[in-house]
């Protein structure tokens, strides 16, 4: 059975646990891989062997995005559902790993079986659709957050107002307050006693984890791809398949996730910054576990945390006067461009380039004449500033020719 790195002790002799507790991710098929996303069911046989993959196909109903579903086996043991032929026509599949996996053998047999699904199928990672990070724990957090939220001036049935949450924050209290679940749009946190809805497999990954014979509370954050992709877009995280496999990076994206959602803010200790700003002492139910987190890292360094973000807004503008000049044809836009392109640093090569993805991505009519503005766009965007200028003053000498000898 598997054995965490990540449990430890603090002063408080508490003991802590995070792990995957679900994880579902999409690949995407293409032409070259080795499973065949096929429609047609009657053409799907029942058993396919792919090196240390078998599928079984599973005439059950599986999500309604997809019209099949294939029982997994990994070195013969059964490891997960996935699931072909989107109905929506995107070359796309769907693989939810088994509970059992992240409980039995050792810690990173799930990524084992992530490399086997990738090399044996010849599919492509694309994204975690879903996720569960869970902390388990001998602490009673179940108690001490029933405490917290008893007094919270957010709750209508309170009975102090010593602490108070995010605004907004939905806390829906189960079971008679046996157990929390702390909604949201893209996340959601559940608390309550794992050790009255364990199984047998789960029971067993606690005894060898340090938490045999002890009452097991469990904090579960539950991530959608929203949230994950928030996480991405927004705060820069770069998150992937392998940024779950560190444990470490694991408790940041749990803290990170869970932040909001459990830390109560003391009223009592309510003061004022220097523009007027409420300050308060936070508090939450995880404060004195033993978590040891690492950075995630940035998912594009070179992006600016200021305000305004040029590189995309140069690109912005460049994008729009070209656009302009391919349904206009004034070469005015073609020479605000590549004045805008040099007042933003970029080279001549680089321009070339934008210029060859603006073509790609154009999706009006490509008639004759756009189409000979394109090139005449490149060809513009490569003369240098001398030839340029050489033209120029031909151009001026030819005309004060003509005009000289009463011809224009």
């Amino acid at each position: 059975m598997t054995t965490s790195i990540n449990i430890g002790n603090n002063s408080g002799n508490y003991k802590c646990l995070i792990h995957i507790d679900r994880l579902s991710i999409t690949f995407k098929h293409w032409s070259g891989s080795t499973f065949q996303d096929i429609r047609n069911p009657d053409k799907i046989l029942s058993e396919q062997a792919y090196n240390n993959i078998t599928l079984m196909y599973d005439n059950a109903p599986g999500p309604g995005a997809f019209y099949h579903s294939f029982k997994v086996f990994h070195k013969g043991f059964l490891v997960g559902r996935l699931y072909s032929a989107t109905k929506l026509k995107k070359h796309e599949l769907q693989f939810d790993f088994a509970k059992e996996v992240f409980y039995s053998l050792y810690s990173g047999y799930w990524y084992e079986v992530y490399q086997a699904l990738t090399a044996d199928l010849g599919i492509i990672y694309n994204n975690i659709r879903y996720v569960e990070v869970a902390l388990d724990t001998d602490k009673g957090i179940v108690e001490q957050y029933g405490n917290y939220y008893r007094n919270t001036c957010n709750n209508n049935l309170r009975t102090s107002d010593l602490y108070s949450m995010r605004k907004n924050t939905p806390v829906h209290v189960m079971n008679n307050g046996s157990s929390f679940v702390i909604g949201g749009s893209g996340n959601e946190v559940v608390i309550y006693n794992k050790s009255f809805h364990a199984e047998d497999y789960i029971r067993n990954y606690f005894l060898n984890n340090g938490l045999d014979g002890k009452e097991v509370n469990r904090i579960e954050s539950r991530l959608t791809w929203n949230y994950i992709r928030y996480l991405r877009n927004k705060k820069q995280l770069d998150i992937t398949i392998e940024t779950l496999l560190d444990s470490k990076k694991l408790v940041a994206i749990f803290q990170i996730s869970t932040m909001n959602k459990i830390t109560f803010m003391d009223e009592m200790s309510k003061t004022y910054d220097v523009n007027r700003n409420p300050q308060y002492h936070k508090v939450s139910v995880i404060d004195d576990l033993p978590l040891e987190s690492a950075e995630i890292g940035i998912l594009n360094k070179t992006l600016r945390n200021s305000h305004y973000k040029t590189e995309a807004v140069d690109e912005n503008i460049l994008r729009q006067n070209y656009y302009r000049f391919l349904e206009t044809g004034h070469r005015d836009y073609l020479q605000n461009l590549k004045a805008s392109g040099k007042v933003a640093g970029f080279s001549r090569n680089q321009l070339s380039d934008m210029i060859n993805k603006f073509n790609h991505r154009y999706n009006g009519n490509r008639t004759a004449e756009i189409t000979y503005r394109m090139k005449d766009a490149s060809r513009y965007i490569h003369l240098s500033p001398e030839l340029v200028l050489n033209g120029m003053i031909k151009a001026a000498v030819f005309r004060l020719k003509w005009q000289l000898m009463g011809l224009f």
